[in-house]
């Protein structure tokens, strides 16, 4: 047995444990793998897939225990993880060795091999992405085992460049593995975030369908926590539920709410992949469809505005209709709620409305296939137009309280001052940073901004526009970049990931009369919009009730400069931008192509 590279850990715990990464010369070496490598040439064979442990897992050992003597009891050939093993999110060593000890005490248990696949807790910054690859090899990999092929691929490979050339040398990888082993019975494709069905990773995964082909594949991710399975085209794409991590459990096996692992079986050129509750049942993959959760989440409840709101006697007076439709076969009980903000002075409208300290709900039943609409009027102080609520739902089924999702990178679920029919996306931005800016206080937001980091008010200069010419810190150029659906900005795509940072978008609006209208702004962490060089106030986003804002952008006739600021405080960021557009008279490009126009208009 040849020891390639053993965990930093200390080595009197690594002896106890007796756990190393141990790679023999075989199809499993070079890959991040605990204990021993299986070997087996039957046309038979089996292996599991443990779920995500850490967001919401902590003391939940128990659940990961239990999965882990259920597995023993099966014997499988391997056990492969969706990632997530760890909290993560840290940048120093003696943390990851410490919480990297705690999951092996608990995964040692095994009596099988564990094949380990990072998550964003596992690498949530280039800290953790160097730890992981002097720790344990490969942020991506793949091995043939049984003439089936497993790739195994990082969502958070984006962590360095974006999708510059280190996430281009993974995909390439990938290209060559698939062209290579192109004969196999079956592929296997695992990574955390589910790409198939993340806005974030849309291109990508278009990208890599293309490469998968026509061959006979499964797909298997985590992230999500909730069991959700769908076929595409014949094969199996399942995001595996949590082992251990946070989960608001539920009966309704549907709803994909319960804790398990996956065990899949492969005989021949036939996949089984079935799910495994400890000590409840084993049910089939298929048992939770992600049109279920989707529909509860997206069919359910759809808010609208009647009609743009208006200004009256010190209010704003929001008309809004609420589509109310029950995409089920049984009956169910419907309760919407609208969360207040800060504020106790909304009026509401509706007369069989209800308040309940700062939220007002909405209760229907509904019939199988019934849709009702429902007006519903809000009156509220100008100071809270800008900082509208959260506007969540549950549907009793069977019996028992279902919560919808919340999806902010595709949805908008909260008050809308204008029909959603007047809100556009941008499509192309010019970009520019990161920029550090040290650390965020976060338990002083959103009060606080300025005792959080008196930097995320210092002007960098970004703030007046895009401007080629000018000379920025760490001389760093603008660029440009075209939105994802819906208004999307990725800037883990766009530009990897930077802790505690800034980094900023600018568009031309262009406007034949001087008009106010708004911007609905959602930003993974935090945001800051100006207009023409002003730093617009109102609509700041330090910490937003629903974490949506609406910016209002007082426009002049003409080019307008339109510049968003997200703030970095750790992990992922991203934006979300859609501009009201009620007069349909409003055009937009990225800043740099209005400045060549206007340039060549002053020439000719």
């Amino acid at each position: 047995m040849e020891f390639r590279r053993k965990l930093r850990f200390l080595p009197s715990i690594l002896f106890l444990l007796s756990f190393s990464l141990i790679a023999q010369e075989n199809v499993f070496s070079g890959i991040p793998i605990v204990g021993a490598a299986p070997h087996h040439d039957s046309d038979k064979f089996s292996f599991a897939i443990l779920g995500d442990k850490t967001s919401g897992g902590d003391g939940q050992w128990e659940i990961f225990d239990r999965a882990v003597d259920s597995i023993n009891l099966l014997k499988p050939d391997f056990v492969i993880t969706v990632g997530d093993q760890i909290p993560g999110h840290m940048e120093e060593r003696e943390k990851w060795d410490a919480e990297w000890n705690e999951y092996l005490t608990h995964a040692r248990r095994l009596t099988v091999p564990l094949i380990l696949v990072p998550g964003n807790h596992d690498i949530a910054n280039t800290a953790c992405y160097r730890f992981w690859q002097e720790d344990f090899g490969p942020t991506y990999y793949s091995f043939v085992y049984n003439n089936c092929l497993f790739l195994i691929l990082n969502t958070e490979e984006e962590r360095w460049d974006g999708r510059g050339p280190t996430w281009e040398k993974m995909m390439q990888f990938a290209q060559e593995e698939l062209s290579a082993k192109a004969n196999v019975r079956h592929t296997f494709v695992f990574f955390h975030k589910p790409m198939w069905d993340d806005p974030r990773f849309q291109r990508d995964w278009a990208r890599l369908s293309e490469l998968l082909g026509n061959r006979k594949y499964t797909v298997v991710a985590g992230h999500e926590h909730y069991l959700m399975t769908e076929r595409r085209n014949g094969n199996l794409l399942v995001v595996q539920s949590a082992t251990g991590g946070g989960l608001a459990t539920s009966n309704i096996r549907e709803y994909g709410a319960f804790h398990s692992f996956g065990m899949v079986t492969v005989e021949g050129t036939e996949v089984t992949y079935a799910v495994i509750e400890p000590g409840k049942g084993i049910w089939s993959a298929e048992i939770a469809p992600t049109s279920f959760r989707k529909a509860l989440s997206y069919d359910v409840v759809k808010v609208d505005a009647a009609a743009p709101y208006r200004k009256e006697n010190g209010l704003v007076h929001i008309p809004e209709v609420f589509i109310l439709t029950n995409p089920f076969p049984e009956p169910i009980e419907l309760e919407v709620t609208i969360h207040s903000s800060a504020s106790d002075k909304r009026e509401s409208h509706r007369e069989d409305g209800h308040e309940t300290k700062g939220k007002w709900n909405l209760n229907q039943r509904l019939e199988p296939n019934e849709q009702v609409s429902m007006p519903f009027f809000l009156g509220v102080p100008e100071a809270e137009m800008y900082y509208p609520p959260l506007v969540s739902w549950r549907v009793q089924f069977r019996g028992e309280w279902l919560t919808n999702e919340n999806y902010p990178m595709s949805q908008e679920n909260t008050i809308m001052i204008y029909p959603r029919s007047c809100l556009t996306s941008i499509p192309e931005w010019d970009v520019i940073g990161p920029f550090p800016i040290g650390k965020i206080k976060s338990e002083q937001l959103p009060s606080h901004p300025k005792e959080a980091n008196p930097r995320l008010f210092e002007r960098l200069g970004p703030e007046e526009g895009y401007d080629p010419e000018r000379t920025y810190p760490e001389n760093k150029k603008w660029f440009s970049v075209q939105s994802g659906a819906k208004g999307l900005l990725n800037f883990n795509a766009i530009m990897g990931t930077v802790d505690e940072a800034v980094a900023y978008a600018a568009c031309t609006i262009s406007s034949p009369t001087a008009q106010l209208t708004h911007a609905l702004v959602y930003s993974d962490n935090y945001h800051q919009a100006f207009l023409n060089g002003d730093l617009l106030e109102k609509g700041q986003d330090f910490g937003a009730p629903s974490g949506f804002t609406y910016v209002p952008l007082e426009l002049k006739q003409g080019n307008n400069q339109f510049v968003v600021k997200l703030i970095n405080n750790r992990g992922d960021w991203f934006l979300r931008i859609l501009v009201a557009n009620p007069k349909n008279n409003l055009s937009f490009s990225n800043s740099r192509n209005a400045t060549d126009t206007s340039t060549q208009k002053r020439t000719n």
